[in-house]
């Protein structure tokens, strides 16, 4: 009996050894940092945590989603907000445009959607307070202005992080985690690189899943026919490709794009390229959060589709000095905007 017993146990072991190695591995621990920049960065003040950043290329106005997250782990939350930075003006500054709409607001992921005749809406994933996951979906008027129009939740809303609009109310979101918010089984996840996180949809009025079998998707993105889908994976460090069903919108993978980093939000600029913040050494980010003092490395991509094969360049890189734990990474033009998770600004950068 005892010789079963102990094959069994080394089995066990082993298995989370290999584990644990593969989290610590894909971690970026050994990644080199050698900080670059051919461009010049200014700080923006006047938000903080500004997770997501989209830009409206035909307006030159930028959406930022921020959120006090520091004070939220401090148990002391503070209303976050959705922020409007004219980019058309070199003296602009961010403009806070959800003021009076709720004071448990506390966006992530953002999405732009233009429909039919310029009618324009803004997607956001909020975190309540109370742990309930919703959408909360925001028309834009002419002068850009926001009024919500309506809030979506749905069971497959498990750990959103950010989404991506298809239709006037439809979208697809990632999960992060396939466990939810709070969970121990979260750090489990994370640190034996689990592939439970996923992908869902919702159509209108009902969600499903649509993709699985991810270890912690981030950034969503569509081409602009809506037919192929790009997910980054934080701890896969690469981005998932798939092919978009329009009638079912089921997803099929279709392949990968390797970038050897932990890839967060995904932006389009108005050249046709994807650009993304990106995580390069996770552990980095792990201890950023605990201690604002601790930098994290900020890094820049993007991803050209030109050449027979996407092709990867890094733009951007630092320690972590001048904005520390980078999110997102939106162009328009030779205007870079870089934000993060914590920061009380962004980088407005030219290239």
């Amino acid at each position: 009996m005892k010789r079963p017993l102990t094959i069994i146990i080394t089995l066990v072991t082993t298995i989370i050894v290999i584990q644990v190695y593969r989290g610590i591995e894909s971690s970026g621990i050994f990644y080199a940092i050698e900080p670059h920049f051919s461009g010049q960065c200014e700080p923006v003040h006047g938000v903080t945590g500004a997770e997501d950043i989209t830009i409206d290329q035909a307006k030159q106005y930028a959406y930022i989603s921020t959120d006090d997250r520091r004070a939220t782990m401090a148990n002391k939350p503070v209303t976050g907000g959705i922020y409007g930075f004219d980019l058309s003006n070199p003296e602009a500054t961010p403009i806070l445009l959800t003021k009076g709409f709720s004071e448990d607001f506390h966006p992530h992921g953002i999405s732009l959607y233009q429909g039919e005749q310029g009618k324009r809406s803004l997607f956001v994933i909020n975190h309540l307070s109370s742990g309930i996951q919703q959408v909360d979906i925001f028309d834009i008027s002419a002068v850009n202005k926001l009024a919500h129009r309506k809030t979506i939740t749905y069971p497959e809303l498990i750990t959103p992080n950010d989404l991506v609009a298809v239709g006037p109310s439809q979208f697809y979101a990632t999960n992060d985690h396939g466990y939810p918010r709070g969970s121990s089984m979260q750090t489990v996840e994370d640190y034996m690189g689990l592939p439970l996180s996923n992908v869902s949809f919702f159509d209108g009025s009902k969600g499903k899943m649509v993709a699985s079998g991810l270890r912690y998707a981030n950034g969503i993105a569509t081409t602009a026919d809506l037919k192929t889908v790009y997910v980054a994976e934080i701890s896969g460090r690469k981005i998932n490709v798939y092919d978009r069903d329009i009638n079912s919108n089921e997803l099929t993978k279709q392949g990968e794009i390797a970038i050897n980093t932990g890839g967060d939000n995904l932006e389009w600029d108005d050249k046709g390229n994807l650009w993304l913040g990106a995580h390069p050494r996770l552990l980095d980010f792990v201890a950023h959060a605990k201690d604002p003092e601790k930098d994290s490395p900020s890094q820049v991509l993007k991803i050209n589709f030109n050449a027979n094969q996407p092709h990867v360049s890094e733009v951007y890189l630092s320690t972590g000095n001048d904005i520390s734990a980078s999110t997102v990474a939106a162009v328009s033009g030779k205007t870079l905007l870089i934000g993060s998770v914590f920061e009380d600004r962004i980088l407005k950068c030219k290239l």
